[in-house]
């Protein structure tokens, strides 16, 4: 169902996808859960019909039930279910692809992915026999198949999930809403490939599933709002809402003039069924801005809230404003965001995206998220050097610059930015700022600036201050989620919150790239290095992308890929040439592909940048990874590179 996107490289991106676990030898409740929607949750879709196909779809040849057991009817109503488990893998998969169509590479590879080339496309010729049987004489104008392709005519059948798409075929949508069935209950052909995929289908749906539950609640004025915050009549943009809720709380500890408008859309073109999409994306975008800390975000991109600005000087305290521009086509959604000071009206930065209209009729919209973290990305630039020179004049600071200082990594940094968030929080308390100071711990242990023993206790209060002043904002739970998991080693818990993170926000970058590490420090860094890259793809244009290249890094390495390790370590290195904890993992990498020379000449530097380290002193760290397989060829490949015991 997810395709693969286009890397900042060239190369494919795949959404991840969370592997069941039961070959792993964890415990912790929350990475066997995985009930993550990933990059398609948070829109709303109806559920599954699971009761017997309506009489308009009489003239199919047949009807396929995915949600509960997988079943197969003729236009009869007589079963003609493949008896075998991959038969029915095969068929399911086929009904629930674009257009209905798979590769045979990529049938052979979900199914028998233990097999050898020729093995397992015998393997996939006889399940299409065994396909055909049991559909009988209609297999051939139903099942098409070439050389290269496996393709399943949906102009001839009907498929229950399928039929979703179009919510007017649904009277009894709140009924079923309540009926939660599971996709493609009972099949089990143990094949991790397939697994994996399966895995993901069932998020996506239970995502759909809560969404629209959530969704039937929201009363009409929620809706209306969709969760931005408009300008009160003589109050100035920014100020609390009436309600008092939590989606505020970003305005109450918005500096002075930190505002940013929303405004109205340019829509063109024939919007087929993707009318949603503009509410989809700018609740996306908002949400993104206000999980920030530091803006209010004012919208003027609706009738009833505009009437609200008829004094003509409703962007006097205003900084940006944020114009959004949606094109369809027949076949696709074009997306363009651009950047404008309100000072002297002059655009600052555009930006666009290019989504398939199948996609966003399924509700995908995640091609769009690398455009909203990239306006983001334009934003916190605008605001950094902003802060730099308002900090010059006064005392006021800005959290943007606080985690900008602590980027910079080194230990002046780190102390600047120390110093700055307690200020903050000391002014103007905040979920984030509490969330920030934190986290910030898990820098100075990471790189042996603090001992963690001395920081835990602080670390864990400012962690329980940040989930009690906001346990709904991503950031905070990406943030918090970390430091449960890197100082506290509580997988169970972190995993929760990293699960919130990603429901709550699928867009923002830290949730996917701080729970990839999660996996590394539980010893499934295969699994981390394919949120690592969905994280560094969201993060392309970051000024901070050389922290998601060594998340990859250090997945890669532990996961004995040390090729893809030594590519994402070069990247980071170019950006943070003195970043200590890259340079271990890449000394490491470097030695086990068998570069010496390149292994020793790194080490020379990591020495320069921790004259003391040895691979006594950092098992005596007690990082989490020392305990997995990883952490073993970790220190394998120091010791081959010459670190001294």
């Amino acid at each position: 169902m997810l395709q693969s996107l286009q890397g900042h490289n060239g190369g494919p991106i795949r959404l991840p996808a969370a592997l069941p676990l039961r070959d792993s030898n964890l415990r912790y409740r929350g990475l066997k859960r995985f009930d993550l929607c990933y990059a398609r949750l948070g829109y709303e879709r109806p559920v599954a019909k699971v009761q017997t196909m309506t009489a308009e779809n009489a003239g199919a040849l047949c009807h396929i039930y995915l949600f509960g057991a997988l079943a197969v009817t003729d236009a009869a109503g007589a079963t003609c279910t493949p008896k075998a488990q991959k038969s029915r893998a095969l068929l399911a998969m086929l009904a629930l692809a674009p257009r209905g169509a798979r590769s045979r590479i990529w049938l052979r590879d979900k199914l028998w992915s233990d097999r050898g080339e020729e093995q397992s496309a015998a393997s996939l010729r006889q399940a299409l026999v065994d396909v055909r049987k049991s559909l009988g004489p209609m297999s051939d104008r139903i099942i098409i198949s070439d050389n290269h392709t496996v393709s399943l005519d949906l102009g001839r059948v009907t498929v229950d999930a399928l039929q979703l798409i179009d919510p007017g075929r649904q009277p009894d949508r709140d009924a079923q809403l309540e009926t939660r069935p599971e996709l493609l209950e009972g099949l089990d052909i143990g094949d991790p490939e397939f697994e994996e995929w399966l895995t993901l289908e069932r998020q996506v749906w239970h995502g759909r599933l809560e969404n629209a539950l959530g969704q039937r609640e929201v009363s009409p004025k929620d809706r209306r709002a969709n969760g931005y915050v408009a300008p009160a009549a003589g109050a100035p943009a920014g100020s609390d809402s009436a309600d008092g809720g939590s989606r505020t709380s970003s305005q109450r500890t918005a500096l002075a003039g930190w505002s940013v408008a929303l405004l109205p859309p340019s829509i063109t073109g024939d919007a087929f069924e993707a009318t949603s999409l503009p509410d989809i994306f700018s609740g996306s975008l908002v949400r993104s801005l206000l999980e920030g800390g530091e803006l209010a975000v004012c919208d003027l991109s609706r009738p009833e809230l505009a009437a609200l600005s008829e004094t003509g000087n409703e962007f006097d305290s205003i900084a940006l404003a944020i114009q959004v521009r949606y094109r369809f086509s027949a076949q696709q959604a074009y997306i363009t965001v651009s950047i404008h000071r309100t000072a002297d009206r002059s655009l600052l930065w555009t930006g666009g995206s290019t989504l398939e209209r199948r996609a966003v009729e399924m509700g995908d919209t995640s091609a769009a998220h690398q455009l909203i973290n990239e306006a983001m990305d334009e934003l916190r630039k605008y605001f950094i050097a902003r802060s730099t020179v308002e900090h010059e004049e006064n005392e006021a600071e800005s959290l943007y610059g606080a985690v900008n200082a602590m980027f910079r990594l080194s230990r002046n940094d780190l102390q600047m930015a120390e110093a700055s968030l307690r200020r903050i929080v000391a002014q103007r308390p905040s979920s984030q700022a509490y969330a920030w100071l934190a986290f910030l711990t898990t820098f100075q242990v990471g790189q042996r600036f603090s001992d963690a023993a001395t920081v835990v206790e602080q670390a864990q209060q400012y962690a329980r201050k940040a989930l009690e002043l906001d346990a709904n904002n991503s950031v905070t739970l990406a943030l918090v989620g970390h430091v449960h998991s890197f100082l506290f080693g509580e997988y169970d818990y972190a995993s929760g919150l990293f699960e919130r993170a990603i429901r709550t926000n699928p867009t923002q970058v830290l949730g996917w790239d701080l729970y990839s590490m999660l996996h590394a420090y539980a010893g499934q860094p295969g699994k981390g290095l394919s949120l690592a890259n969905w994280a560094r793809h969201l993060g392309t244009y970051s000024p901070y992308r050389y922290y998601f290249d060594t998340s990859r890094l250090i997945n890669a390495a532990l996961a004995g890929d040390y090729r893809v390790a030594v590519d994402a370590g070069e990247q980071a290195l170019r950006e943070r040439p003195d970043f200590n904890s890259l340079l271990r993992y890449l000394v490491a990498s470097h030695a086990q592909l068998g570069d010496i020379r390149a292994a020793r000449s790194l080490l020379d530097r990591l020495n320069a940048v921790e004259p003391n380290f040895t691979i006594s002193s950092l098992i005596d760290a007690r990082y989490p990874i020392m305990r997995t397989q990883g952490g073993a060829n970790l220190i394998a490949g120091l010791i081959k590179a010459g670190v001294k015991k």
